[in-house]
């Protein structure tokens, strides 16, 4: 079965309308950490030059197997939302996976236009 990487960024809330993003060094996100890590997902990267770089609060990375990359994709998502709501609930984040530019959601904002058009 093939890997493919994946991305994976959530936003946790303080509320049930997701208008108040909780604080990176929240209690909420220890617990998101450490259960992204039991489902394998890292919080860095590694270069080309076998550097390790950090992500930004949120923001996760993970080698999925999968049949195919919706699979993989599907998966991540699957996983990315149970450790969410174990550390918030199910209504209180939003979330993003990209798995080699196939897109998955979660709870985001619907918008009509480019809100940093002028």
């Amino acid at each position: 079965m093939p890997t493919y990487t994946t991305t994976v960024r959530v936003v946790l809330h303080k509320d049930e309308n997701r208008k108040q993003p909780h604080s990176p060094d929240s209690e909420e996100y220890e617990t998101l950490h450490a259960e992204m890590w039991k489902r394998g997902f890292r919080r860095y990267y590694e270069t080309v030059k076998d550097e390790l770089l950090k992500l930004p609060p949120g923001e996760y990375v993970i080698d999925q197997k999968g049949e195919d990359r919706d699979d993989a994709r599907a998966t991540a998502y699957r996983n990315s939302k149970q450790a969410a709501t174990i550390a918030t609930s199910a209504s209180r984040f939003s979330l993003l996976v990209n798995c080699s530019g196939s897109l998955t959601s979660h709870q985001l904002e619907k918008i009509s236009e480019d809100p940093d058009a002028d």
